[in-house]
């Protein structure tokens, strides 16, 4: 059986199964180098189907992750081509007399300058959709409209008949995602979603029924928990792009002074509070924007930071913690994008009602696309046919030929060239030179994981500095991560249930070792960590290169960052790396064979 997944909001995404195993997943901003790109994912379904040999007349099902499509969110390009400035217009011109002041206003024509007709499928298509769409924001006929412009879409490029493609709810999607994505099976697993919205809800809470499929216990109705979208507010009011900076004002959060965080957190708890496994308010807000505009105007802006992550843990950990106890379960699986609050997670994990945890990568909505096969599979009693997902190295892979002519222009262009090994490697980064590391697949989802990264030594504190501000042009105060081997895990990080942590997902508090060997990659301000794992069996070639790094220094991790310029993707092709190095401070580019270097290496 072959399905392809698709998500279709915030960084659209294909996914494809062969036979209840995850194959491939990549998400469309990879190809049009558009950070969030929520265009159609054109490239990402063209990859995912080719590099399995798979044709539209393979598919036995097309899966779109919720029922609830965005209309304006794609035309307008929300999430990737909008300014700063545009998402404060959008709350001043459509939100405050919309929520505020109860004005009926068409949101359409206040943003008809931000409208493209000119992306995929072409200006004719997008004429014809509007000409049959009223320019109300919230008219359910736009979504059924909608709805047949995207299920043609699908059937002309992959010549499939319409009643193949499929829409399951959000939710689900992300419960799926959350259960079998990860390697804790059984009986007693929670399933718990969270997130800011999603076909009207903001959270829910499965677990396994009577034939072992999911089954949804309880949920909660967006405007009943409403913590995703106050955190995506909060960063909006500190001048960062919601849904995309949310992890800036997560990492600001420690550097707060306590009677600073005391003063917004109050703020915050005189809102939403938890009630069982439900959620009611003191205060409830009309609009979430303005109420925290007008209460916090006074704070320091550290103090926000922390504040708003102290009242997410809280009420993260009474929710959880009420769940866990009254459906009693002991292990614990959970998706959305509130997932990817790793400071969060890392106090989850210590819940005294949990004895097992899993987070797998990249929770927000572009795992989507993975969880709708899944859930496909779960509803349509398939279960059994369900593959382990064994990595997160779904996505394109680097080519020789690709290489070879990289390597070629580099000569030609004055670069230094040469071959390497792993010994080698792990040298230059000991005397502190800064490596892009482009090899294998591409990673799937947010974190790097070695494949597209770059790597420094984790001991040179002052390397911080230099990749922040020769390379990525990083906020200062935000901290890098270390990839560590698995094996050295007890070393570096305190572990008591032994969590299994190979994407980034949980944070940890570091070991004395741990803050000694990982300095520069740690949070600098509380010492937690957010590892990346590395075992043999996930992605053996980077085990060995810091096994290499291990045997040279005797640490066992390296720095490891997210291979791209600051707001752009991750690199995806050998020239997309290429062309980072040349414009940034990197000092080597390493291929799996090459290396390119900007003075001559010894």
């Amino acid at each position: 059986m072959n399905i392809l997944g698709l998500s279709l909001g915030i960084l659209s995404t294909a996914a494809l199964f062969v036979n209840g195993k995850l194959k491939s997943c990549i998400s469309q901003e990879r190809y049009s180098r558009i950070k969030n790109d929520e265009s159609f994912p054109v490239d990402a379904i063209e990859h995912v189907m080719s590099v399995n040999a798979i044709d539209g007349k393979d598919l036995d099902a097309v899966i779109i992750a919720g029922n609830m499509l965005n209309l304006s969110t794609h035309l307008m390009k929300k999430y990737s081509k909008w300014s700063l400035k545009d998402h404060f217009d959008i709350m001043e011109l459509y939100w405050k007399p919309k929520l505020i002041e109860n004005k009926d206003l068409s949101f359409n024509k206040i943003f008809k300058h931000k409208i493209d007709t000119g992306q995929f499928p072409g200006k004719p298509s997008w004429e014809d959709l509007l000409n049959n769409t009223s320019e109300n924001y919230s008219d359910p006929m736009n979504m059924d409209v909608y709805k047949k412009f995207i299920h043609k879409i699908i059937s002309d490029l992959l010549n499939i008949e319409e009643n193949k493609i499929i829409h399951i709810d959000h939710h689900e999607c992300h419960a799926a995602y959350a259960y079998w994505a990860s390697p804790l099976r059984g009986e007693e697993t929670l399933i718990l979603t969270a997130d800011a919205f999603g076909d009207g809800l903001s959270s829910t809470i499965s677990d396994l029924g009577k034939n072992n499929n999911i089954t949804r216990l309880h949920s909660v109705k967006a405007d009943d928990f409403q913590l995703g979208r106050i955190y995506r507010s909060i960063t909006l009011l500190m001048a960062m792009m919601p849904d995309q900076h949310e992890f800036k004002v997560m990492g600001l959060a420690p550097y707060a002074k306590n009677h600073a965080v005391e003063t917004a957190y109050n703020i915050f708890k005189n809102g939403m509070y938890v009630d069982g496994i439900n959620f009611k308010y003191h205060e409830k807000p009309s609009d979430l924007f303005f109420y925290y505009k007008e209460r916090l105007q006074s704070c320091r802006f550290d103090g926000i930071a922390g504040g708003l992550q102290k009242y997410t843990e809280e009420i993260m950990l009474e929710y959880i913690s009420n769940a866990m106890r009254k459906f009693k379960k002991d292990k614990f699986v959970f998706s959305g994008g509130i997932s990817m609050n790793v400071k969060a997670n890392m106090l989850i994990k210590d819940l005294p009602e949990i004895k097992e945890m899993f987070v797998a990568p990249s929770g927000g909505d572009e795992s989507l696309a993975i969880g709708g096969c899944y859930a496909y599979l779960d509803k349509n009693n398939l279960i059994d046919e369900i593959k382990p997902m064994e990595h997160a190295y779904l996505g394109r892979n680097i080519s020789a030929l690709e290489v070879e002519e990289c390597v070629a222009h580099a000569q030609n262009e004055g670069f230094h060239t040469c071959n390497y090994d792993d010994d080698f490697l792990a040298r230059l980064i000991s005397e502190g030179k800064v490596v892009g590391r482009c090899s294998g697949r591409a990673e799937f989802g947010a974190r790097s994981l070695g494949n597209r990264a770059i790597i420094a030594d984790p001991r040179n504190s002052m390397i911080v500095e230099i990749i922040n501000e020769k390379i990525k042009n990083r906020d200062f105060w935000m901290p890098f991560a270390p990839s560590i081997l698995f094996e050295m895990s007890e070393k570096y990080i305190i572990n008591k249930k032994n969590i299994f942590s190979p994407y980034m997902t949980v944070g940890f508090e570091s070991t004395h070792d741990g803050s000694k060997d990982l300095q520069a990659a740690m949070h600098p301000s509380d010492k937690t960590l957010r590892p990346q794992m590395v075992t043999k069996e996930m992605n053996p070639e980077y085990h060995r290169l810091l096994t290499s790094f291990y045997n040279l220094t005797g640490v066992g991790g390296v720095l490891n960052t997210s291979f791209n310029l600051h707001g752009f993707p991750i690199v995806n092709s050998a020239k997309d790396a290429y062309n980072v190095f040349k414009k940034s401070g990197i000092d080597i580019l390493a291929f799996d064979k090459f290396l390119i270097s900007k003075k001559t290496i010894k």
